[in-house]
């Protein structure tokens, strides 16, 4: 077995009223796009926007819906790095001479 390292972030939103919503993704800027069309679907204010992912931009918006009732909402994007196993597929043969 070999090792590898690999990336991932998780999201985890929550207002309170449902259970902890968690969800995990490849990329940071995927990270940042779930968190962003969470707190834009809670909103009536802000509507969804195509396009790159602003990090702080959806800080911003995150901070703003979470400060509305900070006793109950929370948000947080985390990065983890994953230490996972890699099964060796195929060990080197040697050849027998017939």
């Amino acid at each position: 077995m070999t090792y590898d390292a690999v990336s991932a972030y998780t999201v985890l939103f929550g207002d309170g009223e449902a259970p902890a919503r968690v969800t995990v993704h490849g990329s940071a800027e995927e990270a940042w796009g779930a968190l962003d069309l969470l707190v834009r679907g809670r909103s009536r204010r802000w509507r969804a926007r195509p396009g790159a992912i602003d990090e702080g931009r959806v800080t911003e918006l995150a901070e703003r819906w979470r400060r509305a009732d900070p006793e109950r909402r929370y948000w947080q994007v985390a990065p983890h790095r994953l230490r996972v196993t890699v099964p060796a597929i195929a060990e080197p043969r040697t050849v027998r001479p017939a």
